[in-house]
């Protein structure tokens, strides 16, 4: 028998089983605060790079506070060993931990171009150990702007380009984190899940709204199920 003949099956039944999402904004619009909105609170690990613990101080939630590379990669053997009971880790954020490990790689090299190049391989390994771990991984990012393009456009702010392209590809969700005004002044948070108004988005299922609440329980319900 060959090898697709015993391998194949069909697209038709491909789902998604635990979400990988990547989500960025600006600072204040509420990103740390999606740790208290997993529809699992006591299974949810909250690992923080940015000491921004206040905003959750109303939760009962697991939290550990990282101020170096080593303690990230740390929390990352300790949750591939799947001795701790978690099924949500919130990683805030991205953008800090980059710029940790971009400080690490300047006072190790002289020449920058190197530092960005051992930066990108650093980080794009890390990524890829986080988004193989079995449980639903959430990374927060900074919102960066991209002024040198004809038509400006808003996207993850990570430090170097290689970063930039790269690493929105290793999820299966991309959402800018936005605020808009309710008819009665209120201010509500929403998922972008497609491209559009200069925003860049992904989503890798294709029944979502454009723009659905910042809720990662709603999220959650919507492309795997209650």
């Amino acid at each position: 028998m060959s090898f697709i003949s015993a391998q194949a099956t069909t697209t038709r039944n491909a789902n998604v089983d635990r979400l990988k999402v990547l989500v960025y904004g600006p600072a204040g619009v509420g990103k740390t605060f999606l740790a208290s909105t997993t529809p699992i609170p006591e299974h949810t690990l909250v690992v923080s790079a940015e000491a921004g613990l206040l905003t959750l101080n109303q939760f009962d939630l697991t939290a550990v506070e990282i101020t170096n590379l080593g303690e990230v990669n740390a929390v990352l053997q300790d949750l591939a060993s799947g001795t701790y009971p978690f099924s949500w880790v919130i990683l805030d954020s991205l953008s800090e931990i980059c710029e940790v490990c971009l400080q690490h790689e300047m006072q190790n090299s002289r020449d920058p171009r190197q530092a960005y190049g051992e930066l990108a391989n650093r980080m794009t390994s890390f990524v890829r150990a986080v988004r193989a771990l079995p449980i639903n991984v959430v990374m927060t990012c900074k919102l960066d702007r991209d002024d040198k393009s004809v038509d400006a456009f808003m996207m993850p702010g990570l430090p170097g380009n290689v970063l930039k392209k790269d690493v929105p590809h290793f999820f299966d969700f991309v959402f800018p984190l936005r605020t808009f005004s309710d008819d009665e002044g209120n201010v509500r948070r929403a998922f972008q899940t497609q491209p559009s108004e200069g925003y860049v988005a992904k989503s890798r299922v294709g029944h979502l709204d454009t723009f659905i609440e910042a809720n990662l329980t709603t999220l959650y319900n919507a492309v795997i199920g209650e």
